[in-house]
């Protein structure tokens, strides 16, 4: 990247910060999760750039990708265990962070393994690192705490308007050989559960979070109301995953119901909300990295 390219990525990760720490007087129990979302947002966009992506509300045993619909009721139950994951991006170029918070003091340990295996890994990664060498790192670092790491999700490179673009960062021991490279940016998030969960998670029936790839849409066989949907998305998110709550402000006609015709036909991407199989508690740590000669800077 660039110097000016660089100053837009530094300065995404220095919103994301700001709101990341204005996030843990959100949670608290009875709160609606759909407010906890938009609340965090409109902080973003109050401080000078977009989300990246819908913010996600996870409880429990919830992993990754809920983001409240439109007219969401549910709320935040007592004794819970919350993650909230949220991304900034400027003219495309990205961060992603999360924090985990325990209503709980029996899953605050959870918390704590997985920001210490966060603080592992970033303390391990330079330039020419191996990507199986900090799985390795994460993963001892949650076993020695007395949980387990959830394998099948990962950390991710970051690209412009590409969440997850490039290699992926485990979060267990596996022989991937492939090198991190000097200059580019990594979400490192170490996701934890109890010794006694399965430690992977499984899909959910429902999906909240969606991705328009604009390429792979046949336009002339749209109708009309479909078709300019498709161009607000387009022109709005590009490429970038979405919440159906955005879609409010469009003026097409019913877009949720639009949207729902979309979306069966195929024609949008979902993503899955995804679970721990076994419906244990899971804690998340993220920030983004920026990969230095000999470490690398936190950007979140």
């Amino acid at each position: 990247m660039n110097e000016e390219a660089l100053d837009l990525l530094f300065q995404a990760g220095r919103i994301a910060a700001r709101v990341k720490e204005r996030i843990y007087s959100l949670v608290k129990e009875g709160v609606k999760l759909v407010e906890v979302c938009e609340a965090v947002e409109m902080m973003i966009e109050s401080e000078g750039g977009k989300p990246a992506f819908p913010c996600n509300v996870c409880v429990d045993e919830v992993a990754a990708h809920y983001s409240p619909l439109p007219d969401d009721q549910s709320t935040i139950p007592p004794n819970a265990l919350v993650k909230v994951d949220l991304g900034v991006h400027i003219d495309g170029y990205i961060v992603d962070t999360a924090i985990s918070v325990s209503l709980s003091k029996e899953k605050q340990p959870l918390v704590a393994a997985a920001e210490e295996a966060l603080r592992a890994a970033v303390k391990f990664i330079k330039a020419g690192t191996r990507l199986g060498e900090i799985g390795a790192v994460i993963q001892s670092t949650i076993q020695k705490a007395g949980f387990k790491p959830i394998k099948n999700l990962t950390g991710h490179e970051i690209s412009r308007y590409n969440l997850h673009g490039g290699a992926s960062i485990p979060n267990i021991a596996i022989p991937d050989i492939r090198r991190v490279a000097k200059g580019a940016v990594y979400a490192i998030e170490p996701f934890v559960s109890f010794a006694n969960a399965a430690g992977e998670v499984v899909n959910a029936d429902a999906s909240t979070i969606f991705r328009l790839d604009v390429k792979k849409v046949p336009m002339a066989k749209l109708k009309l109301d479909e078709k300019a949907l498709v161009e607000y998305i387009d022109e709005n998110f590009k490429g970038l995953p979405y919440s159906p709550r955005w879609l409010r402000a469009s003026k097409v006609p019913d877009p949720l119901g639009v949207h729902e015709r979309l979306v069966k036909t195929g024609r949008i991407h979902k993503y899955p909300v995804l679970v721990e199989k076994r419906r244990q508690p899971v804690a998340q740590a993220e920030c983004t990295v920026y990969v230095e000669e000999n470490g690398c800077r936190v950007l979140t």
